[in-house]
């Protein structure tokens, strides 16, 4: 209050932000915080006549590609990326169901001031759970690189602002003249991960500014690189510093190189644009498939997955979908609703919420985006009725 009265002579005391919780980000420990120290602190606020505005109240869901980012005041630690769930530890949940212990500690001291004056306590909606999925292979996003997509040929790589393209992903691709065998490629500023492919085979994942990645290729057709966004920045003083917030990559270097002559293709992850024809996995694969995070990378590169689950009208109800650590990184769609970006390699998010009223009574599609890896396994996508996103988290992922 003092330094309140500091910046403000005169006037009522407000707090227009007082923390309920804290927000996560991907491949950091969910945050939680004590209720007891939230209950204190109101009591202080109100015991001195202030008025309080509680962030947040309510946690959500960030839905589509509206996820955002951070960087660190010391660029050199590195930037962060916000998970789908913005369930905040808020005293009401992403769901809206009602956590208790904040619950508690707010109405205790609200009653202690305003007698009397009891809110009542919520009742936690019936969530649907206990449907396993059984996505199958359906496409490839390379399946999109064609005359439809295309978007400008250019001597040197352009960012994905530069081509006016602000979401999801763009390809670049350049056609091999002559081969190159056993040579040392290096992609140079990438924003924010890119997915190289040489010749159709899924070789190399390259994050964010590691400009010090180099790997060898042997390529005789093309070199195709996929690059992600995966959110700007979205306060602070690096939100201006287009250095920063640029999406794309800058440079390919072949043996030391610049490498030069680049197609670019805008990839559509809200609308995979699947044929209606079935989909057969291509033949083979020419050289071995790289690895990351100790996982083999998919072998003809980022992939869709499709499943389709029927539903009775009395199923219609609130969800979660928990996607495993047999998926890797990618995008969740919903009866063709994009839900937002996964990301169990990184964690602590597993599960995302489904609002009801995005299911339907009869088939319901559910669509997996997986960029980098998907190992077969039992349960390794179901609908559940628990939120999970409070589990292992990994910061190099």
């Amino acid at each position: 209050m003092r330094r309140f009265r500091k910046h403000q002579s005169r006037g009522p005391f407000v707090n227009s932000e007082l923390y309920a919780g804290w927000c996560d980000w991907c491949g950091q420990q969910h945050q939680v915080t004590d209720p007891h120290h939230l209950g204190s602190m109101l009591d202080t606020l109100l015991s001195r006549d202030a008025s309080v505005n509680f962030y947040m109240w309510h946690g959500g869901s960030t839905f589509g590609l509206n996820t955002g980012a951070s960087l660190a005041d010391d660029p050199s630690d590195g930037i962060v990326f916000s998970p789908q769930s913005y369930d905040y530890n808020a005293p009401a949940s992403e769901p809206g169901d009602v956590r208790l212990d904040k619950y508690w500690a707010i109405r205790n001291v609200t009653e202690k001031h305003f007698p009397g004056n009891k809110m009542p306590v919520p009742r936690d909606s019936k969530k649907l759970g206990g449907i396993t999925l059984n996505p199958r292979q359906s496409g490839l996003l390379t399946d999109q690189i064609g005359p439809d997509s295309f978007l400008l040929f250019s001597f040197l790589p352009h960012t994905m602002e530069e081509l006016g393209v602000f979401e999801g992903m763009v390809a670049y691709q350049h056609e091999v003249k002559a081969p190159l065998e056993g040579v040392t490629m290096s992609v140079l500023g990438v924003h924010d991960r890119a997915y190289v492919l040489v010749d159709g085979t899924f070789v190399q994942v390259v994050k964010r500014e590691e400009d010090t990645v180099n790997f060898t290729i042997t390529a005789y057709k093309t070199i195709t690189i996929l690059v992600e966004n995966m959110g700007y920045i979205n306060y602070g003083r690096h939100m201006k510093d287009y250095a920063t917030q640029y999406k794309g990559i800058r440079n390919v270097t072949i043996n030391k190189s610049v490498w030069t002559q680049w197609n670019h293709y805008k990839i559509d992850v809200r609308n995979p644009q699947l044929s209606d024809k079935p989909w057969e996995i291509p033949g083979e694969v020419h050289g071995m498939p790289g690895k990351v995070n100790e996982k083999q990378l998919l072998p003809n590169g980022p992939a869709v997955y499709t499943d389709t689950v029927n539903l009775e009208r009395g199923q219609l109800m609130d969800t979660f979908i928990n996607i495993t650590q047999s998926w890797s990184k990618g995008y969740l769609i919903v009866n063709g609703i994009m839900i937002g970006r996964y990301w169990p390699d990184a964690g602590p998010q597993f599960t995302h919420y489904i609002p009801g009223v995005w299911l339907k009574k009869g088939a319901n599609t559910i669509t997996l985006i997986e960029l980098q890896s998907q190992e077969a396994a039992p349960d390794s996508v179901y609908f559940t009725n628990t939120p999970y996103i409070d589990g292992p988290f990994n910061p190099k992922a």
